[in-house]
């Protein structure tokens, strides 16, 4: 579960008080290893992880792939999840490992089959268990497959908003890094195996990303540059597309 985390040293307090090497660090956890099997994500603020793990264990139950959580108990604020060894998607895109229409294609059947998950008995009709947070940095290549971790944003809704979400966050990247090719080769290919329903929940994906506690004053622009950029985007990218399918 290292994911897109930066990687730091030593570190005091994970599981009780006991040293594990700090591995990751996110906007709002940190990640350390717990021997070699297991990794500890350790939220800063006094979130309780009960919910995040409550899904975890209903989506992996249906046999979607996600690292293990081992059972506790340990502190509220703390989650112990076996460590997957392996590159993110976004490096193996990088890297060459995978090409834009393998990666997006990989992203776009994890979100499909995610939303094959039955939501919790209650949930409005429709409505499916979402990650909210699926992008290439939280896809680990394992050597027996790709693994799905920070389920930090898992909540119920409708599907169309997890695909917005994906559409946002790739769009948001690559206004941030500067990477070109996130959109001419990436963002195109993932767009044109969206459904529909993306574009109906583009603006509650925007007001969700907006939201996020903590953000500087630059990163909260970037939703609203991302939402102007993806519909001429999405709309370019369908119809060279159906040009290619229907010379």
């Amino acid at each position: 579960m290292t994911g897109d985390k930066s990687p730091g040293g030593a570190a005091d307090g994970p599981t009780g008080g006991s040293r594990g090497e700090l591995i990751g660090s996110g906007r709002s956890a940190d990640v350390y290893a717990l021997g070699a099997e297991w990794v500890v994500r350790r939220y800063r603020s006094a979130r309780d992880t009960a919910a995040e793990a409550a899904v975890m264990r209903r989506v992996a139950s249906y046999g979607y792939p996600l690292p293990a959580l081992r059972p506790g108990p340990f502190a509220a604020n703390e989650m112990v999840v076996r460590r997957i060894e392996g590159p993110t998607l976004a490096r193996a895109l990088t890297t060459g490992g995978a090409s834009a229409a393998e990666g997006a294609a990989l992203l776009a059947a994890l979100l499909r089959r995610l939303h094959r998950v039955p939501p919790p008995e209650g949930a409005p009709a429709g409505h499916r268990l979402l990650h909210l947070d699926l992008h290439p940095e939280n896809v680990l290549l394992s050597p027996s497959g790709p693994v799905v971790i920070d389920w930090e944003s898992a909540a119920v809704g409708p599907p169309g908003l997890d695909w917005a979400s994906s559409a946002l966050i790739l769009a948001e990247a690559s206004l941030r890094l500067d990477v070109a090719a996130l959109v001419e080769l990436f963002l195109p290919e993932f767009l044109v195996l969206a459904p529909p329903e993306l574009g109906t929940y583009l603006t509650a994906a925007r007001e969700r990303r907006e939201r996020i506690p903590g953000l500087t004053a630059e990163e909260r622009a970037l939703p609203g540059a991302a939402f102007a950029l993806l519909p001429p985007l999405w709309a370019d990218a369908r119809a060279r597309y159906d040009a290619e399918r229907h010379p």
